[in-house]
């Protein structure tokens, strides 16, 4: 038997119990249980004390010792996977010759008989370690890709998979032989999952790839419980392949276009010589931040194509920046890298200690500009302008609360503002870290004095009252491109409902040439699915829709425009 406790804060140095452990069971200096019983008893309330300079902290536990039957084996062992490193510098692909032994940790083990029937099951702790007691003669150990933890009422759960959708969505599995117990009553069966490389090439199969993609999943449960012990983790499954690749079409054959979260599963690249994804632990935590800004909190991101130097929507900015941020938080490194091409010997990615240079359009609206800023104030190394180290628990209050049910659209705006709230005294120093990205201090969640481009600017957040109008002036977009998702294509509105009615919004050209064809979207508290919408065609959209009394916000996009054409919105 083998029980540790999760310690949060500095290295235990001492501990104690009260009272005695049963026979046969020791107390470790750092607090770990080990050993094996002797003798059965009823169930015993414990409480185990560990001690270090800034003081103490206890923990209850209970133990029941049951009789154990006569040919009964104590199998125990411990489950590795080879973990393939990236080289030195950002811009390097993998490390094949530096392979090392990483331990599964968390992962489900079953131990079956020859029929196939589970005997016991329990999970790999922290140290890739299990110990069941199993009756029998001949069995043997099988580990799946998956993470579980039952749900309790007031405590943590989770139900992690990795499968492949290539292959009817099986669950990944490693499995030994089936051997005898023996009769010694302790037996070791360790296990491991190879990388498949040979040198050259995967010549074999790839078994450790979706243990290393579990093992980031676990960082993610870690850095989330030490901000929230009983956070419950809604079930995700995590597709992984060899087939897996960079295209578009069917992903039961390996076409998922890019890793991703779908909103519902993950899907992860594994195209040898291509790109793969399973050694990309900062593209598989960015992913997983999807998963937990849709779990946790909320996200408005639009999707699609972006890029580091892009002016994005202020919803996607902060929904990529966000995603990149958290994938380096999970892994506790400011390296965001992506091996590809032959023999996975390149990688691109960005260092989130390095500024955004002037080049890559620094601001509210560049994904890259969020990952610096929501990392600057997640980390300890304070370089000249940031003088935060929040951590994350100061971060996750935000998104499960605030942020999830903002009545503006997510975005850096909404975010500065709730940690500026939660976090009084630090206005000044959150500023200055805004401002190595050439972002003005934000003071509300609707970002007050921006526009929303250049030419033909709006204010970020246009104003609507009840039995008024408001005027904008569409354009392209801030940038060349036309695409949904580029800054300045969508026009953000606010109004507030004054008592529960039907009221009728109105949109219609007041100016311009062309035959424009506008469509808007109404949201309303922590949804990201609109209340009411208007997709008609035509140069006028109009809605009649039953509303209650609160604080509303409003996404108009117009297609078939030409530039500085002018439109009027009512509401009555």
């Amino acid at each position: 038997t083998i029980i540790r406790f999760r310690n949060t804060g500095s290295a235990i140095t001492s501990c104690t119990v009260s009272p005695s452990l049963p026979s046969g069971l020791s107390l470790s200096s750092d607090c770990t249980i080990r050993g094996t019983v002797t003798s059965s008893q009823p169930r015993t309330s414990y409480v185990v004390t560990g001690r270090n300079s800034a003081g103490s902290s206890n923990a209850n536990i209970e133990i029941t010792v049951i009789t154990v039957a006569s040919g009964t084996v104590r199998l125990s062992g411990t489950i590795t996977y080879d973990s393939v490193p990236f080289k030195s510098g950002l811009n390097s692909g993998l490390d094949y010759n530096n392979i090392s032994k990483k331990k599964v940790r968390g992962a489900l083990v079953e131990i079956l008989n020859g029929s196939g029937t589970v005997l016991a099951k329990t999970s790999t702790d922290s140290s890739g370690a299990y110990s069941v007691l199993v009756t029998g003669t001949s069995v043997k150990v099988r580990v799946s890709a998956q993470l579980v933890k039952e749900p309790s009422a007031g405590k943590s759960s989770w139900n992690f998979q990795v499968k492949d959708n290539t292959n009817a969505n099986a669950l990944y599995v490693m499995e030994g032989r089936l051997a005898g117990l023996g009769s010694s009553g302790t037996q070791t069966r360790n296990l491991h999952a190879p990388s498949g490389w040979n040198g050259s090439t995967y010549a074999s199969t790839r078994v450790a790839a979706p243990f290393a993609v579990l093992d980031v999943v676990y960082n993610a449960i870690e850095k989330i419980q030490a901000a929230q012990n009983n956070a419950v983790f809604k079930p995700l499954d995590i597709f992984w392949s060899k087939n897996n690749t960079a295209s578009a079409g069917d992903p039961r054959l390996g076409q998922i276009v890019t890793s991703h979260f779908d909103g519902t599963s993950l899907y992860i690249l594994g195209k040898a010589n291509s790109d793969t994804d399973e050694y990309d632990s900062g593209i598989i935590a960015h992913e997983w931040g999807h998963y937990y800004e849709s779990a946790f909190s909320r996200s408005d991101s639009t999707g699609g194509a972006h890029g580091t130097s892009d002016m994005l929507d202020i919803r996607l900015a902060f929904g990529e920046g966000f995603g990149t941020a958290i994938g380096a938080m999970i892994i506790d490194s400011p390296l965001y890298r992506d091996s590809l091409g032959s023999r996975q010997r390149q990688s691109f990615g960005s260092d989130l200690e390095a500024q955004t240079p002037d080049s890559d359009n620094p601001g509210w609206f560049n994904e890259s500009s969020v990952f610096r800023v929501l990392y600057d104030i997640y980390d300890s190394e304070n370089e000249e302008g940031d003088d935060i180290a929040f951590g994350f628990t100061p971060i996750h209050k935000v998104f499960i609360d605030a942020q999830k049910n903002t009545e503006a659209f997510t975005s850096i705006f909404t975010f500065i503002t709730a940690l500026k709230a939660e976090n009084p005294g630090n206005d000044d120093a959150i500023d200055a870290i805004t401002a190595k990205e050439k972002i003005a201090p934000i003071r509300d969640i609707y970002g007050t004095g921006r526009t929303n481009r250049v030419q033909n600017a709006n204010p970020l957040y246009s104003e609507l009252s009840a039995g008024g109008f408001v005027d904008i002036v569409t354009d392209y977009s801030s940038v060349s491109s036309a695409a949904d998702n580029k800054l300045g294509k969508y026009n953000f509105v606010k109004f507030e409902i004054p008592a529960s009615g039907r009221y009728t919004f109105t949109i219609r050209q007041i100016g311009g040439s062309g035959n424009p064809d506008p469509d808007f979207y109404i949201y309303t508290g922590s949804s990201s699915e609109p209340v009411a919408f208007s997709e008609a065609e035509g140069t006028t959209d109009s809605i009649t829709a039953n509303l209650s009394a609160g604080v509303y916000r409003m996404a108009v996009v117009v297609y078939n425009q030409n530039s500085g054409t002018r439109f009027r919105i009512t509401l009555n």
